[in-house]
């Protein structure tokens, strides 16, 4: 498996990931400090986090051009997801659906997923906890395509 991030040389870095800087947006967010781009900054210890109490709720990455997806890694806070899918879009309108799990336990999900994509999101449908949805890192793998730029 690799996954590439563009570097200022514009030379992929093998097994970095994608979703790493890119624009992000969630549905809501808890609270000031928890926005989305937290969850793709790259540091361990910043956060998203959603409103408590509410489902569903997203977080969703722009790769900034269609890339091959080979894995997903979701690094959950203590208010994880029971039920969730992993989704990708060329459009960010229509949704397909990379894998779902309705056996969710937190911690650390690294999924390997197939299809192409410039969108990815975590769409969570049950809360594991009473509050809401909050992760620490959302990563997205793959490979650039052909002709595409960020």
């Amino acid at each position: 498996m690799r996954a590439y991030q563009l570097t200022d040389s514009g030379t992929p870095a093998p097994d970095a990931p994608l979703s790493q800087g890119r624009p992000a947006t969630a549905s809501s967010v808890e609270a000031a400090g928890l926005e989305a781009d937290k969850a793709v900054d790259g540091q361990s210890a910043s956060r998203w986090a959603s409103a408590e109490g509410v489902d569903p709720q997203w977080l969703r990455v722009d790769l900034g051009a269609p890339a091959a997806l080979s894995r997903i890694r979701l690094d959950w806070e203590a208010a994880y997801a029971r039920s969730y899918r992993l989704q990708g879009s060329l459009d960010g309108t229509t949704w397909t659906d990379l894998h779902s799990t309705t056996t969710g336990d937190g911690g650390t999900d690294d999924v390997a997923v197939t299809g192409t994509a410039r969108y990815v999101r975590v769409y969570g449908t049950q809360r594991a906890t009473p509050y809401g949805y909050s992760l620490y890192e959302f990563k997205v793998y793959g490979t650039p395509t052909a002709g595409s730029a960020a």
